[in-house]
């Protein structure tokens, strides 16, 4: 298929990746080019910013992170923003910042220290479920580079977002609007939860008041709507 990942060339999309690019990256990043690719879609026009800015957004207020050892200083708190606004900069990124030159290129885009930001990968790495996910390089003189990291919740709503984006609404002929999407994506992302298979409007519209009663039952504050539909049930 046009544009998918080869063992010989090493293309997603039409982006050249380094063979050291983990297989993780290449099948999530392959499975939104099929989605893509089935729409005609441009990836910014099939999920677009508004929907990467809430997927940030509720990864960095998500109540029950703010109150866990793993944020609670400011400047932890700080860079887990920083980091999941780098893993969501683009949707064919699906979750996932891959450094130019290792760690010491991604804590200089992260204006930390590069052992600041590998002990916090460590503790991240180490919740349950997991913050993150780090993929490092094959050792050379000891040492594994660090090859990409990856925030499993923004790779898990980039998918969904782009899966039911892609879809048409069966009564009206129309995808789901990106700020419905959005508004949905960041209460997901609080709630570190994958998506709901809603693919209609009326459905998700629900959905989205639903999470925001989960989110202040787990001693958090919704987020204001994007998109107001008008509708009550």
């Amino acid at each position: 298929m046009r544009g998918l990942l080869r063992p010989d060339n090493g293309v997603i999309g039409g982006t050249v990746f380094p063979m050291s690019t983990p297989a993780s990256f290449q099948a999530h990043a392959a499975r939104f080019e099929v989605i893509r690719e089935a729409t005609s879609k441009s990836p910014d026009a099939l999920v677009p910013r508004s929907i990467m800015r809430g997927i940030a957004a509720g990864c960095s207020r998500a109540p029950d992170l703010r109150r866990s050892n793993p944020l609670k200083s400011r400047q932890q708190r700080t860079l887990w923003a920083h980091l999941v606004d780098e893993a969501t900069a683009r949707p064919e990124q699906v979750g996932f910042v891959l450094p130019d030159s290792g760690l010491k290129d991604l804590a200089e885009r992260l204006g930390v220290p590069p052992r600041t930001l590998s002990g916090h990968l460590e503790t991240w790495r180490r919740t349950r479920p997991r913050m993150v996910q780090v993929f490092a390089g094959r050792k050379s003189r000891g040492v594994a580079p660090l090859v990409a990291v990856q925030v499993p919740v923004a790779t898990d709503l980039v998918l969904w977002a782009a899966a039911i984006r892609s879809e048409v609404d069966a009564q009206d002929g129309r995808a789901l609007h990106p700020l419905l999407v959005a508004d949905a994506v960041e209460r997901l992302a609080m709630l570190g939860a994958a998506g709901p298979a809603y693919k209609t409007w009326p459905l998700l519209d629900d959905a989205i008041d639903d999470l925001g009663t989960t989110i202040s039952r787990k001693g958090g504050e919704p987020p204001r709507r994007r998109l107001e539909t008008g509708r009550r049930r």
